[in-house]
């Protein structure tokens, strides 16, 4: 059998190594990215488990006393009172703990 031996000039040899160079270094920030995105996932997932189990202490509660809300809330926003058509309207934002806003 025979085999054609082809020469690849210094210039096109070049080209492709940039090339292959360019595509390395995009495929490596892409699996960074897709690595962070399930780092951040992950945690996720684990926030919500330890909100489930924080929460469950609670599903026939009765009382609600200031260990309970800094147990489960991690911050409330109050905005600007405002008032439409007569009527008082204000934002109020609670952060959950592990979930923020729900």
């Amino acid at each position: 059998m025979f085999t054609k031996e082809v020469k690849v000039s210094g210039d096109s040899f070049s080209v492709l190594i940039q090339k292959n160079e360019q595509e390395r270094i995009q495929k490596s920030e892409r699996l960074d990215m897709l690595l962070a995105g399930e780092r951040k996932a992950q945690q996720g997932i684990a926030n919500i488990r330890q909100w489930v189990g924080t929460i469950r202490q609670y599903l026939d509660l009765q009382e609600l006393n200031w260990e309970i809300i800094e147990e489960l809330i991690d911050r409330i926003e109050i905005g600007e009172r405002t008032i439409i058509d007569g009527q008082r309207h204000q934002d109020i934002k609670i952060y959950y703990r592990f979930v923020g806003l729900v």
